[in-house]
């Protein structure tokens, strides 16, 4: 394909993949085997396409869930619980829910994940004295990379060391 750039005739307009140079119109468009690691409008296409389209997973996976505790005081945040060790999780992710399978005492929760130590994102929770079921909670983050180490931690209006078991629904890309 023969395009005019800068007054000069250019023959190859075509990017290379996953280019970030934004010299042409073609870098940000992009080239149509671009990944989700690039910068251009087509990489940013096939992040959508992969986040809509993969398949869900779940984490752990039969396996047993993960314990957070909470501290004695009131709406102080407990210890790290790991969730995900490093390398758990070799793909670049994203978590879309987290799945709370049991709450141990009647209150407001928060629970916070980190990509190591660094927050992701929080979400509150209540446990009323009749419930008795398995809740799914919306969370939204950033793209971790692969082999990232998700920790949480827990907070509760009573205090008293309560504790939740959880699991996290994610996509890979």
């Amino acid at each position: 394909m023969t395009i005019i750039i800068n007054g000069k005739v250019s023959e190859n307009a075509i990017p290379n993949q996953d280019s970030a140079d934004n010299n042409t119109m073609a870098d940000v468009l992009g080239n149509k085997t671009d990944t989700h690691d690039g910068d251009s409008v087509y990489a940013l296409s096939e992040i959508q396409n992969d986040h809509v389209h993969k398949a869900a997973k779940v984490f752990p996976t039969l396996g047993a869930w993960v314990t957070v505790t909470g501290a004695a005081g009131a709406w102080t945040l407990g210890n790290y619980a790991e969730v995900a060790a490093a390398n758990d999780i070799t793909s670049d992710f994203d978590i879309h829910y987290i799945v709370v399978e049991d709450i141990s005492a009647t209150g407001v929760y928060e629970l916070v994940l980190y990509a190591a130590t660094t927050e992701i994102g929080r979400i509150r929770l209540v446990k009323s004295a009749a419930q008795d079921s398995v809740l799914s909670h919306p969370f939204q983050c950033a793209i971790q990379p692969a082999n990232t180490q998700i920790q949480a931690k827990l907070a509760s209006s009573s205090g008293g060391g309560d504790t939740v078991t959880i699991s996290l629904e994610y996509h890979e890309y």
